[in-house]
């Protein structure tokens, strides 16, 4: 797979999951950071972001891998469903628990 730079896989899932994360992961961090920092000098302010809300974004991808894998026959059907299935569970339960986190520290 990772030989052939033509498949779906190599051509665009992993770079556009690269990309995710680098997009988030430059959002997320500055305000972290930012966080840290208020805390040391004790100062008021938002707390620090849960490593979930990073996360979020690239665990909603999974969906669209996941249809992609069942559309372009790119991977065992199986695959596929299970891409969605953790897709959307995970969504679910970083959802929740950022959500459980920010009203702990807000």
């Amino acid at each position: 797979m990772l030989h052939n730079a033509d498949n779906v896989w190599t051509g665009w899932i992993i770079q556009i999951a690269a990309i995710i994360v680098a997009l988030q992961f430059t959002s997320w961090y500055p305000e972290v950071v930012r966080a840290r920092v208020r805390r040391e000098r004790n100062l008021p302010g938002p707390p620090e972001p849960p490593v979930g809300a990073m996360l979020i974004p690239l665990a909603g991808y999974l969906t669209p891998v996941g249809i992609a894998v069942l559309a372009f026959d790119a991977g065992p059907a199986w695959l596929g469903v299970g891409l969605i299935v953790v897709g959307v569970l995970l969504v679910k339960s970083l959802s929740r628990a950022t959500s459980a986190e920010a009203d702990v520290g807000g």
